[in-house]
């Protein structure tokens, strides 16, 4: 049964003093619809004059926790939303997660163990497996290992200049890339070049990753070494010695 916006808003209060928060006083519960809700649904009890969740309340509270913290995870890492707009973008995101959503959007952030706020994400059927096999399928260029590689998913930067400069050495969507060396600089490959990013830069750079390194469009291996890099800014070529 669909769970109106409120309900499931004191559902996830209620569930959270297990993890310390002070209980919700009953008499501030009495009367409200989103408390009888609750108790029309199976969800909450009363019981020595306070109000507990069954253990089905349990469960569906600690969903409905773990979809608000994944919406704030995925609002923060993936769409820079400032912490101030976090929790009520949250609230609103989550009710669009449904289950099978909901293991899609974990796996797309790594399986995180923590929302933006350092609260602990109740993990999902999905983490069990998932953040051993896959980790994230989508990871700034910093966060990939030496080796791993995949395409382009997207680029995020605050400056329009450093969104240029990236796309025009061709990192767009769906460019295969792979990261060579994280010092002294981030180095990735590109075709049949080889660039040399500061940080910043590679931040702003977010992979789909893949475990094996993508061909190269005629099939052919690319050079190794120093030749096509490119030192500090995406467009300053360094000449071989």
């Amino acid at each position: 049964m669909q769970v109106s916006q409120e309900a499931q808003e004191l559902l996830e209060t209620l569930w959270l003093e297990q993890e310390g928060e002070p209980p919700v006083p009953l008499s501030a519960l009495e009367g409200s619809a989103a408390f009888n809700e609750l108790l029309q649904l199976g969800y909450a009890g009363v019981a020595d004059g306070r109000a507990d969740l069954t253990d089905r309340g349990l469960r569906e509270g600690r969903g409905a926790v773990r979809r608000h913290r994944l919406a704030e995870r995925l609002l923060a890492d993936v769409l820079d939303l400032g912490e101030q707009s976090l929790d009520e973008a949250g609230c609103r995101f989550e009710h669009l997660l449904y289950p099978e959503l909901e293991d899609k959007v974990c796996a797309l952030l790594g399986h995180p163990r923590a929302c933006p706020h350092g609260k602990p994400i109740p993990p999902g059927p999905c983490c069990e497996t998932g953040a051993r096999e896959t980790g994230k399928l989508v990871a700034p260029l910093t966060g990939l290992e030496v080796g791993e590689g995949g395409r382009v998913a997207y680029l995020q930067a605050a400056e329009g200049s450093r969104l240029r400069e990236l796309m025009s050495i061709g990192l767009l969507p769906g460019a295969p890339v792979k990261l060579l060396r994280k010092s002294p600089a981030f180095v990735l490959s590109l075709g049949e070049s080889e660039f040399a990013l500061d940080e910043d830069m590679a931040k702003a750079i977010y992979v789909r990753v893949q475990t094996q390194r993508p061909p190269s469009d005629n099939g052919a291996p690319r050079e190794r070494g120093w030749r096509g890099w490119r030192w500090g800014k995406a467009n300053r070529e360094v000449a071989d010695d």
